[in-house]
């Protein structure tokens, strides 16, 4: 598989429902010149024979297994270790490209010879309760044609409010990972979001393909639809934490644009932690993982996450109780109900067909 274009992450765990649409769609791809790299992280489901009876004798994919349980960044980072593409994509086993996918974006990043570039979604629910709990809306991000550095991508998606972590939602050249000795950060979930922002800031041509190539299924138990507990937290805050110490040592060089943009996206995933810390970890949960950080650690922890939480908190406490806010709730409340509830509707039956 040596010079192949593209390698596909495809890491495994407990996914065995899904894994032959997900291999089914690469398989089905107009490009072909690809590798599948399949990791399991100790299924204890068929995930592992169900994925290597879906790739049959196709020799583009190859399947490594943990030894032990050690989560999707290491079964990502074991992936990249063995991978040979030009490029690199990855894909959730519940999750599927469209046939033409990776096509469209290898013609699109040769022909602007990009380090990174960035792509749209289509997001699907298992069930009418799922898209009432997670709503992921992927068409209102703005077109974007030109190429920029990834840094100046960043903060024109920011300033629109629409920027997007996922990794699966982006090709990145091989090259640039292993210059930068880039790999997902071990024992964390959201780890998505700290590899996207290694990654998007050592890029010089990135752009965005403004087209849905991802079929991103919404379903239950998973991590953006389970119960969110202290692991939430922890792995928005470490991703705060390395994106600080990165933003730090490189301000002088950095453009005040960059720098606007990524300190109100470290603010946003520092209150994302500060609710759950609030609102769904019990008190045990919170005195363990303090007792985890060290006294700098938990300084910063303090300052950045549980108090601008706590005082965001009492604030829209303080909103709730005043009277204007009661009435005009009350009277926004009911149209607003009917309004959700249409679109809930709509969606789901597209979605069904």
């Amino acid at each position: 598989m040596e010079d192949v274009r593209v390698s596909v992450i495809v890491p495994l765990y407990n996914c065995a429902p899904y894994i032959e649409e997900c291999l089914g769609s690469l398989k089905a791809q107009t490009f072909g010149d690809f590798e599948v790299l399949c990791v399991d992280d100790c299924s204890t489901d068929d995930s592992l024979a169900g994925a290597k009876a879906a790739a049959a004798d196709d020799p583009r994919f190859r399947f490594f297994k943990l030894e032990q349980n050690r989560g999707q960044s290491a079964a990502r980072n074991v992936a990249l270790d063995h991978a040979h593409g030009t490029y690199i994509v990855l894909l959730d086993a519940d999750d599927y490209f469209v046939p033409d996918a990776l096509e469209k974006l290898v013609a699109r990043a040769d022909r602007q010879n990009l380090d990174d570039l960035y792509f749209s979604a289509q997001a699907f629910y298992e069930s009418k309760e799922l898209f009432g709990l997670v709503r992921e809306e992927y068409g209102n991000r703005p077109a974007f044609e030109e190429v920029a550095t990834g840094k100046e991508l960043f903060a024109y998606f920011e300033e629109h409010r629409e920027f997007l972590p996922h990794a699966a939602l982006r090709m990145v050249k091989r090259s640039l990972v292993e210059q930068h000795r880039i790999r997902f950060f071990e024992g964390i979930i959201h780890e998505d979001v700290l590899f996207t922002f290694q990654t998007l800031v050592h890029s010089q041509r990135s752009s965005y393909l403004n087209e849905p190539l991802y079929m991103r299924r919404i379903r239950a138990n998973s991590t953006m639809t389970a119960k969110r507990t202290i692991a939430n937290v922890r792995g928005h805050w470490v991703c705060v934490r390395e994106m600080r110490k990165w933003v730090s040592a490189h301000a002088e060089e950095l453009e005040d644009r960059f720098l606007r943009a990524a300190s109100r996206r470290m603010v946003d995933y520092a209150l994302v932690a500060a609710h759950i810390w609030f609102e769904e970890v019990d008190e045990a949960d919170k005195a363990a993982y303090l007792d985890e950080l060290d006294p700098a650690e938990k300084l910063d922890f303090y300052t950045e996450v549980v108090y601008p939480g706590a005082a965001l908190r009492d604030l829209e406490d303080d909103i709730r109780t005043s009277r204007t806010y009661q009435v005009g709730n009350a009277l926004l409340g009911v149209p607003r109900r009917v309004r959700d509830h249409m679109r809930g509707e709509k969606a789901y039956r597209e979605e069904r067909g």
